[in-house]
């Protein structure tokens, strides 16, 4: 097995959700980031350091899997120093890694009621990471060219917001940081690259190490699973009804969390945009009435894109 390790150095832009164009948003445009990156931010980082493949007949999911050369990615985490951090989007915060499966009960004792008082989450939150937001605006975006590319316009000047997230200013600095994903896959050659990750020009140190054992402690047998990158789905569909049926052999299944609708983006080969769909997001935990194989759950993933990291889970045994 190997581990991805994206060396943070300067402040990035993970977009989330909605437009940054002034063609389909007016004179005024904004972006704000996601805490951590999506995975096939990453995955399109990663494949970059690969030859190049046409892939402009295949799926969005199936372009990535091909360039990866049948590589899966699990993830995302964040490492500060020694500590690992996963990404909560529900409460806006990284929680350390050491305290999910702590957390994870908590929430599965709730929603069966067998907490009669409300979980104070400052205790986590605490212990917790929160990265600086920083604002930037700037005038001279310009609408984007046939060729999909972002042009200055000094003369009409349109204004641009965008929010990116700094996890090393300040007193941590000093601080090593790094965005990690375990690679699943014996054929990945190891080595280091200056990657473009994080929006407008951002860069990254990218390192591809052979390791023997995964990032987080995976348990023979789960019945708790703490969703550590999104689960998509089909709009249109009933989600928990097809998680259920995706985790049949879990039997009756409880969700604590949020659902949302999340774009996976615009294909630069195809020119038009990737599908829409449901996610459970970051930091939901989906309780199983009858246990798992922890290892299986974490190398396969669940719903739709789990190849290139989406449906990424921790397992717990409660």
């Amino acid at each position: 097995m190997h581990r991805a390790l994206f060396r943070v150095l300067e402040p990035y832009l993970f977009r989330g959700p909605g437009e940054f164009d002034p063609s389909t948003r007016g004179v005024y445009s904004f972006a704000h980031s996601l805490l951590a990156p999506s995975p096939s931010t990453i995955a399109g980082a990663i494949a970059t350091t690969f030859g190049y493949i046409d892939t402009s007949y295949m799926e969005w999911d199936s372009a990535y899997s091909t360039v990866l050369r049948g590589a899966k990615l699990r993830g995302p985490y964040l490492r500060r120093g020694f500590t690992y951090y996963v990404e909560n989007r529900v409460d806006g915060v990284f929680l350390m890694l050491d305290d999910i499966p702590r957390y994870s009960d908590i929430k599965r004792k709730q929603l069966y009621g067998e907490m009669r008082e409300k979980l104070k989450e400052g205790e986590f939150i605490k212990r917790g990471f929160i990265p600086r937001k920083l604002t930037f605006t700037g005038i001279g975006l310009k609408t984007r060219t046939e060729e999909m590319k972002k042009v200055a316009d000094d003369v009409k000047g349109l204004i641009y917001t965008a929010n990116f997230m700094d996890y090393i200013s300040g007193r941590d600095a000093n601080v090593e940081t790094t965005i990690e994903f375990d690679i699943i896959s014996e054929k990945m050659e190891i080595g280091k690259h200056v990657v473009r990750l994080g929006g407008e020009g951002r860069l990254s140190l990218l390192e591809i190490l052979e390791v023997d054992r995964y990032i987080c402690e995976i348990p023979e047998k789960a019945n708790l699973l703490y969703v550590l990158s999104p689960i998509l789905y089909e709009t249109g569909i009933e989600f928990v009804g097809k998680l259920k049926e995706d985790l049949r052999e879990a039997g009756d299944i409880k969700v604590y969390g949020k659902i949302e609708i999340l774009g996976a983006g615009y294909s630069e080969v195809r020119k038009k945009r990737k599908p829409i769909y449901q996610a459970l997001i970051p930091g939901s935990i989906i309780v199983l009435e009858k246990s798992v194989d922890g290892r299986r759950i974490y190398e396969e993933g669940i719903g739709i894109g789990r190849e290139l990291g989406f449906g990424s889970v921790i397992p717990i045994m409660g």
